[in-house]
């Protein structure tokens, strides 16, 4: 009988405790098994874990490329810290799978292009030893436009290299940096980009023509040094300086 009194007060003290410090027990990242044997959270989920926060890209931002990198800060396991890996999830703005992933990382670049111009949307999740975790809200963002092309008029030229100069930051004047900075992009669209004797960069451009023996008929001024970009076509004009070929 006095045994049995023991053992009574002793779980008693243990279950005391066990609510407030865990009675030594920790518990572990998977959702209790149901009564059906399923160890399933009601949610779908199988990891006891937060959600991870998106990062980049969200708020429906641009982003530079056609093939983003996606952030997120880390997911916290709701009773024991581990490293986690991330499932990410990309998808139409219908809502259309494009591609999904997990790496052991809370970045992942996408690794096909995506369509030019075009808006969509991601999320993600924690996974461990195939165990996951609920998914993030969505993040959108949109693709950059394509560049045009020989048959595109000035207007769309221009349409699209002030679009370049804000998706790149390149500031409200003309600067030398700035061209420094749209240089790549110029290149990739067949833009040649004026150079002086010295192999500086100056602030005009010659779009491609589709004739190599006229490469230089469609020119565009940019404006003057540290003063307000400009887009000013000048017809077909002679090339100067290091950039002529």
């Amino acid at each position: 009988m006095f045994r049995n009194s023991t053992t009574v007060v002793t779980l008693v003290v243990c279950l005391s405790l066990s609510a407030a410090l865990g009675c030594g027990v920790q518990t572990p990242l998977a959702p209790a098994v149901r009564g059906d044997g399923a160890a399933t959270a009601p949610d779908g989920t199988t990891l006891k874990v937060g959600a991870p926060t998106l990062v980049s890209p969200v708020n429906s931002s641009a982003v530079n490329t056609p093939r983003p990198t996606l952030t997120v800060s880390p997911a916290s396991g709701k009773f024991a810290n581990q490293t986690f890996q991330y499932e990410f999830e990309v998808q139409t703005d219908a809502g259309a799978v494009i591609t999904r992933a997990t790496v052991a990382s809370t970045s992942f670049t996408v690794a096909s292009d995506l369509a030019a111009d075009g808006t969509f949307q991601w999320r993600a999740r924690a996974v461990l030893n195939g165990a996951f975790g609920p998914y993030s809200g969505l993040g959108r963002f949109t693709t950059p436009k394509p560049a045009p092309g020989v048959s595109s008029s000035d207007n769309e030229w221009r349409l699209w290299f002030f679009g370049l100069i804000t998706l790149r930051n390149a500031g409200p004047n003309v600067t030398i940096q700035g061209l420094q900075i749209l240089e790549p992009d110029l290149t990739a669209a067949q833009v040649l980009i004026q150079r002086t004797s010295a192999n500086t960069l100056r602030p005009r451009l010659y779009l491609p023509t589709g004739n190599p023996s006229n490469l230089y008929g469609r020119t565009v001024d940019l404006g003057d040094l540290d003063k307000p970009w400009q887009w000013i076509p000048r017809g077909s004009t002679t090339c100067e300086g290091a950039g002529c070929r």
